[in-house]
């Protein structure tokens, strides 16, 4: 796979060049001309062209963890999400209700925000990036953020719409959660405010005369979302097709699987509804064409789904009577999948990695951070 071939010479470029800095240099936002300063990897990560153990063994590989913990932590703070939403499925459910209701009626300074027309100047900036690229640096996305909910009054389910739609990384667990992060409802109380000081700091651009709200106080909600156990499917090899997916693109290469036939999975009409951008469903598309051609290879077959009708077709040819997917976490493919469940008889695989980790995201990432050491343990000895 080129993509795949592209995303682990990055990482060993990261590795060896600039991994030691990160630590000290992550926090500033060069610009998109210069992003030796964070790893860049994001959208690899969020496809698993390359896996959250792969960049922990090459990062792990070459300095000690005390070295690297900033990045280790960046890396399984994906994970956490991941686990703490599968646990709390209400979250995605209740945001998705507000979302058409919002919709509904498109406001002036909506549509001023999204088409970087604001009177934010670093603001409309980003936007522009945003949807030029299909990439913000972090620390770039919580002045997004925080800027769209406590200065331009919008709601942040409209804001985290836009960055989902927009992202090369876009991650329903990642995106949704950071954004409530920051209007102050993940940690009730705890929210982020941009200040003019600190974008100046960690800027390239310095921009003078910001007229931010720097006193606002944290969103609140009366919503108290209970913590579910994660039921895990049970698989069986017997008259199975199992379809692998741009959400899990390594699955096949990481992962044992005996299933009878094999083939892709392809979400892009899902998401061209939900009217994802251009420059993500394209991303997701040539993904999709090079797993063609690894199925094609290593399966000999040319099995590829893009709709239900599709499938049953497909499952009436072959006689199947189980069909099996690397696990799809909270997001618009896991909602079309459980969407058609009462009439296909499908299941999820799930990795060994993302069993034993999303356990520990019960509560806050500090908690889970305590447990990074037994991950590591784990997985990379």
């Amino acid at each position: 796979m080129e993509i795949r071939k592209q995303a682990l010479e990055k990482l060993e470029h990261f590795c060896l060049n600039h991994l030691a800095k990160y630590s000290s240099t992550r926090n500033f936002d060069f610009g998109p001309e210069q992003r030796e300063n964070t790893s860049v990897l994001s959208k690899y990560i969020t496809h698993r062209v390359v896996d959250e153990i792969e960049v922990l063994k090459s990062s792990y590989s070459k300095f000690s963890y005390a070295k690297i913990e900033k990045f280790i932590q960046e890396v399984m703070w994906r994970t956490y999400w991941k686990g703490w939403l599968e646990m709390r499925p209400k979250v995605w459910q209740d945001y998705n209700k507000d979302l058409l209701e919002l919709k509904k009626e498109t406001k002036k300074n909506y549509l001023d925000a999204i088409n970087a027309q604001t009177n934010v100047e670093p603001f409309n900036d980003w936007a522009l990036e945003l949807k030029q690229t299909g990439y913000l640096h972090n620390h770039a996305r919580m002045w997004f953020a925080s800027v769209w909910i406590f200065t331009l009054n919008l709601p942040w389910q409209l804001g985290a719409d836009f960055f989902l739609k927009n992202l090369l990384d876009g991650d329903a667990a990642s995106n949704t959660l950071s954004w409530r992060w920051v209007a102050g409802l993940h940690t009730q109380g705890k929210h982020y405010v941009a200040a003019e000081w600190n974008i100046n700091k960690f800027s390239k651009k310095k921009y003078k005369n910001l007229k931010l709200n720097e006193t606002a106080i944290a969103k609140y909600e009366t919503t108290i979302y209970e913590t579910y156990p994660i039921a895990f499917d049970t698989t069986t090899n017997d008259q199975s097709l199992f379809l692998i997916h741009n959400l899990d693109s390594n699955f096949i290469q990481q992962n044992q699987t005996q299933s009878n036939h094999y083939g892709v999975m392809d979400f892009t009409s899902i998401l061209q509804k939900q009217a994802y951008s251009e420059n993500v469903i394209n991303f997701k598309k040539n993904i999709n064409n090079e797993l063609k051609n690894l199925i094609k290879e290593k399966f000999n077959s040319e099995i590829y789904i893009d709709s239900l009708e599709n499938l049953q077709k497909v499952i009436k040819e072959k006689n199947i009577k189980q069909v099996i997917l690397p696990y799809l976490n909270v997001g618009y493919e896991n909602d079309f999948i459980q969407s058609i469940k009462k009439e296909v008889n499908i299941t999820y695989s799930v990795r060994d990695y993302d069993r034993y980790c999303w356990q520990f995201a019960t509560k806050g990432f500090f908690k889970f951070k305590e447990q990074i050491p037994k991950v590591l343990a784990k997985f990379l000895t």
